[in-house]
């Protein structure tokens, strides 16, 4: 497929440690079978949405894969080359969740990748006519597809095992959401594959070691979102072949102290290799966000400490990339631990913001949040967090927190900049001798 066609499909339709790899299944799906028909082009799919479990796929109104589990890449079947309507439904439901328009090209071979969210499905159609023997002696191509709306812009390195991101060129830079790059010529061999916010190598969004790249062979990584919208899975898809998953096995995890008197808190999160390790938090004083840090996921027996004295020990579960808050407020003497989950999925509308409240300040009644007077969380209890609310953005919002027993806000800001396409959460902390309000924008 043509550059002009690839930029025609997109403007129609508008998602450190070792990761666990295994090969996609290749099968057939809705009785078609590799090659055949008396089609001129090859198609075949993949699911990689984020929360449909499995899809159906339509040429106009014609059937082709019925039943598209998660991670399964299915034969190519045989269809005519012409322009079509491709439409996307979640299996045994009559709507379309997407449609448009795409042109298959006579005697090609093309990856349907159906990917994102429910709410805001894409699809693009990856051309895998690349002619193997162009490639340099002892070498492979790769490139990557950024399937993603959340993520924003990436590095990807393909590194030795041991090789410093800071000390080393990216292989591919800036690779927007919703962007296909162009191959990038590589020795063959094993890689440990590496994906970072772009021009921040501290910021690894996938680790993924024992990635073999075979000589004379065009591959093209596609990369997606994990539920919590920042960390990213990855397909390696092998140009008219087979495909290997790698997903993230890690979590983001922060801190929020709250603890009475200004107590000063200590988190450790062993990891699943080195138990003895993990430390979250050394020492952080009460009233205080601290910032994501990677961990296991899994069942982790985190320990929690306040003064130097262990209050808790309990095991917590931390799921595969998602995004926590780890809120450690009540008293000393009566700690109280919350893991919150955290979604910092982007609004699917380019106007709008996500706002939550989170209450971590004891003694005090259920909370309601408010922007302009309009209650967007009510009956916010100690120690949780709310349900997102999704609002249009507003570049001066008055944001009151309240409670039922109090005659004035318990915290108040006028000419809040809500910015479009943004996540906040609004934090009511003990731990300083008044309350302490806090609107953090997350992302």
């Amino acid at each position: 497929m043509t550059s002009e066609l690839i930029s025609r499909r997109n403007a129609l339709l508008g998602s450190v440690g070792t990761v666990v790899a295994g090969s996609l299944t290749l099968a057939g799906c809705g009785g078609g079978g590799s090659g055949g028909g008396n089609g001129n082009t090859q198609l075949r799919a993949l699911n990689l949405t984020s929360d449909l479990t499995s899809v159906d796929l339509f040429t106009d109104d014609t059937s082709q894969f019925t039943g598209l589990t998660q991670e399964t890449l299915v034969a190519y079947k045989g269809v005519e080359a012409k322009e079509y309507t491709l439409r996307v439904r979640k299996t045994g439901d009559g709507t379309a969740l997407l449609s448009g328009s795409y042109s298959l090209g006579k005697d090609q071979n093309y990856t349907a990748v159906i990917w994102g969210r429910e709410t805001a499905l894409r699809l693009n159609t990856l051309p895998e006519n690349e002619n193997n023997d162009n490639i340099g002696s002892g070498n492979s191509r790769v490139r990557t597809f950024n399937a993603t709306t959340d993520t924003g812009a990436v590095d990807v390195f393909f590194t030795s095992a041991t090789a410093e991101l800071s000390e080393t060129a990216a292989t591919q830079t800036a690779i927007g959401s919703g962007t296909l790059a162009g191959f990038r010529e590589l020795s063959a061999g094993t890689y440990r594959l590496r994906v970072t916010g772009a021009g921040d190598p501290t910021d690894v969004r996938l680790d993924v070691s024992g990635v073999v790249l075979v000589a004379k062979q065009h591959y093209s990584l596609v990369l997606t979102a994990g539920a919590g919208g920042v960390l990213l899975n990855g397909v390696l898809i092998q140009q008219q072949s087979t495909a290997t998953v790698a997903r993230n096995t890690k979590a983001r995890v922060r801190l929020v102290a709250g603890v009475d008197a200004a107590g000063v808190v200590a988190v450790s999160v062993p990891s699943s290799s080195t138990p003895a390790s993990g430390v979250l938090a050394a020492g952080q004083r009460s009233p205080s966000l601290g910032r994501y840090q990677l961990v296991d996921a899994g069942a982790r027996a985190v320990q929690v400490r306040v003064n130097g004295t262990l209050v808790s020990s309990d095991p917590l579960t931390f799921v595969a990339g998602a995004d926590y808050t780890l809120l450690v407020t009540g008293t000393a003497a009566a700690t109280v631990t919350r893991l919150i989950t955290d979604d910092n999925r982007l609004p699917t509308l380019t106007n709008r913001v996500k706002v939550r409240a989170i209450h971590g300040a004891n003694g005090v009644d259920p909370i309601t949040l408010s922007a302009d007077f309009l209650a967007l969380a009510t009956d916010v209890r100690f120690g949780t967090g709310s349900a997102y609310a999704t609002i249009a953005s507003n570049a001066s919002v008055r944001i009151d927190v309240t409670a039922p027993s109090a005659t004035s806000p318990l915290f108040e800001r006028d000419a809040v900049n809500l910015q479009a396409q943004s996540v906040y959460t609004v934090f009511l902390l003990g731990g300083n001798t008044t309350l302490q309000g806090v609107i953090n924008k997350e992302r």
